[in-house]
């Protein structure tokens, strides 16, 4: 039977590709008769893609790139019509209508602008499509961004975001139908230049049988082709002026955590100071100092800390956050029509709040296309992405240069082959490389005084452990003495470093004076392998089929060492090489009276790993782990998904629509191969589990839509989620006392929700006024908010909860709105002189009061019983643009925290600051975490070029 469905599968199978264009279709009649016209040739500018009508009258395009175009209609006899701006959307069609005119009544072409319609009537489902034009007119700078400003969408801070109320890692990015996805954290791992982007697509509600992977959203993103000329544009911004002395005093540079002020003496008495915390009170000092100076890392420039009584640090050591970002494109053609290219690319530094806080990021895409004759093209496309950044931790911020650092490295590549059959059934072959990898090491430069006897240590056990081998022996031990060696010369056991002070010196305030954060290293990279074909077939005038086959294949490498405080170590060693199979069947039907999308998905996953015969009894040597007892192969899973949606009129103005899916998802592959060599010689272990189930989603959404005019739209939707099979972790018990805890299929939840979206697009009265406003009204409920819930509450001896509570991302209230003020050329913005080509833009985030827990009393947590307050962000875009010669130059700037309201991140939250809130109102904590909070004010000011 195994083998059976395995054969099934490698002949039905459909991917982690998803839709990447769009279709036009519309009907070509005689503007005197009404009649329609055969054999009419409709031209896209500026490409080779076109099609003929047929002997209705009626034409389509398929597989039509996001984007404007102009659309002509040409026909011997009579008159040539071009229809300009025809804004092409991944996904759905666009209907045209060409009245020609006779040679004997026109006196030449025609040249119109298409309408845009207001209500797409082919849209049974939740989406917010952004263009790229749209992302330049905000202050917004990444695809995050982008996301968390539309309906449905909860963040929880530091780019934490939730999808009606699902858990972070539901939604899966695409980029130009390729999954962008970590397998083993779901995390999206790359990054995209905003000036690459074409389009974005949010879906929330629901989506085609096409998407998988995901239970709550689809962030479907299509970077720009190259097109019949040559374009070049470069972008910069900063608040530091690219270290232009000049140009420093015109940008205010005192921003973000820039809140401390110090008055000191050279004598050897204090002189009084006054310190200002982020978010807090104003605390006064006055005792005796001494100046110490470390060298901050990297640059070595030297950084100053005041050290008073009993060696405590007495000042607070932020500076301005200062930051650099560029982007460029370059694209055009190479040979006319038949070969077109398009680069970009990205740079961007952030010094950081604190010395040794700085990161950094490069990101670079490319896309090829060779398209010889209309039926037939060829796309090669790539990506890659590069950061660095260090970790920060509050009882660390004045020794940041020992924490870890994190180097990450991601990039794609890929073969799109697109062939036309007929011009109405085309089929599409894909092959697309996925790699992401990631190393952390608490320091790894190899000349750095750790131990502070002023002799530079060397440190050249950097890397996987050289004495680490295939038979899973944990360490080599050197003096025999079956336990990790303190450093005491005889040599090292410990895999990572030759020499560490593991003793860690605090001062009276508890802040760490010298010592090493907890001793960590990791490696991992993982390569996800994806070839795909699919067809779309165009069956008459109102059918739209789609089916495809696909495969994906991981190769993972996963290796960490960590060294807890209590001299218990953690160790993670292996590969995973699991696949997946998929497969859809989907038809969309496109009526006069109404619009269905119905489809059906098939996901199959085989783990391709082994656990042990008896979970209680699981490995031949309990103290370390490595074998496994009698094991057994895992079973491989599978999900059938019927997806359907639809919509109609009620009026001319009006529309009905509703969704109903099923969507499945499986867990992270971290939940199924963490620690899979089962060592158990730490306090506090939890066990992948590759017998792990799909997480299933039952939604549901009905929603109508009324148009004021062409350009006022109010969208009402109701929505309902059931979730099922959520990961947690279970209690196994290997001997009378000790346990460890093993992912399993354990939680559930329930959404309910309300969304109204009320938006203005450019043009009608006033023409220069645009807006999109969208509340949210929801309510999350679920028995575990954390993955990992079960295994934390064991930790700290609490009671496991039953039953559903509000989750931690439970913002009852959520309002977005976007306003904008934009003049087009030849006309003045507010008729004030010289504001032609210019515009300003609003932005306003409103939540209400996330939950969190307070302290409890007893073993029996109160989760998520108090509210945090509201939270409200108001940032600004202005922009002037000009024409100087064949060059487009234009200015902007962007304000932050306009009004610096003080916000709570509640994803900052742990269990110290809560106590502190608790304790005193205020959740900074004893060590006076920065982070807690939002960010003041800051802004930033750039220029783009643009030929």
């Amino acid at each position: 039977m195994r083998k059976l469905i395995l054969l099934l599968m490698c002949v039905f199978a459909v991917s982690l590709f998803a839709g990447i264009t769009g279709k036009i279709v519309g009907r070509i009649y005689d503007s005197s008769t009404g009649e329609a016209l055969p054999g009419v040739n409709v031209i896209i500018e500026g490409t080779i893609m076109g099609a003929a009508t047929d002997p209705d009258g009626y034409f389509v395009i398929l597989n039509v790139p996001p984007g404007l175009y102009s659309i002509t209609a040409r026909m011997m006899g009579y008159r040539d019509v071009t229809q300009s701006d025809v804004r092409v959307e991944v996904d759905l069609t666009r209907i045209l209508e060409f009245p020609l005119e006779s040679e004997a009544i026109a006196v030449k072409g025609v040249t119109v602008r298409a309408k845009r319609p207001i209500i797409k009537k082919d849209v049974t489902t939740s989406v917010s499509i952004i263009s790229a034009e749209d992302m330049e007119a905000t202050p917004v700078n990444t695809i995050e961004g982008v996301v968390a400003r539309q309906a449905g969408i909860v963040d929880e801070g530091a780019g934490v975001l939730h999808v009606r109320g699902g858990r972070e890692w539901e939604v899966v990015y695409v980029l130009d139908g390729v999954e962008m996805v970590d397998p083993m954290t779901g995390g999206f791992d790359s990054h995209i230049p905003q000036e690459a982007v074409q389009e974005t697509s949010v879906y929330t509600g629901g989506f085609g049988a096409e998407y998988g992977s995901a239970q709550s959203g689809v962030i479907n993103v299509v970077t720009k082709s190259g097109g019949s000329k040559f374009h070049f544009t470069v972008k910069a911004r900063t608040n530091d002026a690219f270290g232009v002395e000049w140009l420093q005093g015109f940008i205010d540079n005192n921003e973000s955590y820039d809140t401390t002020y110090l008055t000191v003496s050279t004598s050897d008495t204090a002189t009084p100071y006054v310190y200002i915390s982020p978010g807090g009170d104003t605390t006064y000092y006055e005792e005796p100092f001494d100046v110490v100076t470390y060298l901050q890392r990297g640059s070595g420039i030297p950084v100053t800390a005041f050290v008073g009584e009993n060696d405590t640090l007495i000042a607070e050591n932020w500076r301005p956050q200062k930051m650099k970002r560029v982007d460029f494109t370059f694209s055009g053609p190479l040979w006319g029509k038949k070969l077109r290219f398009f680069l970009g690319g990205e740079y961007y530094k952030d010094e950081g709040f604190h010395p040794n806080g700085q990161g950094s990021e490069q990101t670079y895409t490319g896309k090829l296309t060779f398209k010889p004759i209309q039926a037939f093209m060829l796309t090669l496309h790539g990506l890659y992405h590069t950061s660095e950044y260090w970790g920060y931790h509050d009882q660390w911020k004045f020794i940041i240069e020992n924490r870890r650092k994190f180097e990450a490295e991601s990039y794609s590549y890929g073969i799109n082959i697109t062939h036309a059959i007929t011009p109405r059934i085309i089929h599409e072959f894909k092959f697309n490389n996925y790699t992401t990898s990631l190393l952390y090491n608490v320091f790894e430069d190899g000349t750095f005084d750790i131990n502070g006897d002023g002799v530079i240590d060397e440190n050249d056990k950097d890397g996987i452990d050289d004495f680490y081998d295939e038979d899973n022996d944990r360490w080599v031990e050197i003096n025999g003495e079956e336990r990790i060696n303190p450093l005491t010369g005889e040599g090292y056991d410990w895999p990572f470093l030759e020499v560490y002070p593991y003793t860690r010196l605090t001062n009276i305030d508890g802040y760490l004076v010298q010592g090493y954060y907890r001793l960590t290293y990791g490696y991992d990279e993982k390569k996800t392998y994806t070839a795909r074909w699919d067809l779309t077939a165009q069956i008459g005038r109102i059918h739209e089929l789609k089916l495809g086959v696909s495969g994906s294949y991981y190769d993972i490498f996963d290796y960490d060492g960590d060294m807890a405080s209590g001299g218990n170590v953690y160790m993670d060693y292996g590969e995973s090489k699991p696949y997946k199979l998929s497969a859809y069947i989907q038809d969309k039907l496109e009526q006069e009276s109404f619009v269905v999308n119905a489809g059906l998905r098939f996901d199959y996953f085989n783990p391709r790993d082994s656990l042990p015969g008896d979970l209680s009894d699981p490995v031949w040597d309990v103290a370390f782990g490595g074998v496994l007892k009698n094991p057994v192969p895992s079973e491989p899973s599978w999900a059938i998904s019927p997806r359907v949606g639809f919509s109609f009129p009620l009026t001319e103005y009006d529309k009905f629509h509703f969704t109903y899916g099923h969507y499945f998802q499986m867990p992270r592959m971290l939940m199924m191969f963490d620690n899979k060599n089962y060592d158990l010689s730490g306090v506090y272990n939890i066990i992948g589990n590759p017998d792990i189930e799909p997480m299933k989603t039952v939604s549901y959404e009905v929603g109508v839509q009324h148009a004021f005019n062409d350009e006022v739209l109010l969208d009402i939707t109701a929505f309902m989620k059931d979730i099922s099979g959520l990961t947690d972790t279970e209690q196994i018990f290997y001997t009378a006392t000790q346990y460890y805890s093993l992912y399993t299929n354990l939680d559930y939840g329930s959404v309910r929700g309300i969304e109204v979206v009320f938006s203005k697009r450019r043009g009608g009265t006033p023409a220069w006024l645009a807006w999109n406003a969208n509340y949210t009204f929801g309510v999350a409920r679920g028995k575990s908010s954390s993955y990992r819930q079960n295994a934390d509450f064991l930790w700290e001896n609490w009671i496991i909860p039953t039953k559903e509570r509000y989750l931690d991302w439970d913002q009852r209230h959520t309002l977005t709105a976007d306003v904008g003020f934009h003049a087009p050329e030849e006309e003045e913005l507010f008729g004030i002189p010289g504001l032609d080509n210019s515009g300003i833009n609003f932005t306003v985030n409103y939540g209400s009061g996330m939950p969190y827990s307070p302290k409890s009393s007893t073993m029996e947590q109160l989760i998520n019983t108090e509210r945090l307050p509201y939270t409200l962000r108001t940032d600004m875009r202005f922009y002037k643009n000009f024409e100087i010669g064949w060059m487009k130059v234009g200015f902007f700037g962007d304000v932050y925290h306009l009004f610096e309201h003080e916000n709570i991140i509640k994803y900052r939250l742990d269990e110290r600051h809560v106590d502190w809130l608790n304790a005193y109102g205020t959740p900074e904590g004893a060590y006076n975490d920065p982070r807690v909070y939002s960010a003041k004010r800051y802004m930033r000011f750039g220029l783009s070029v643009k030929w």
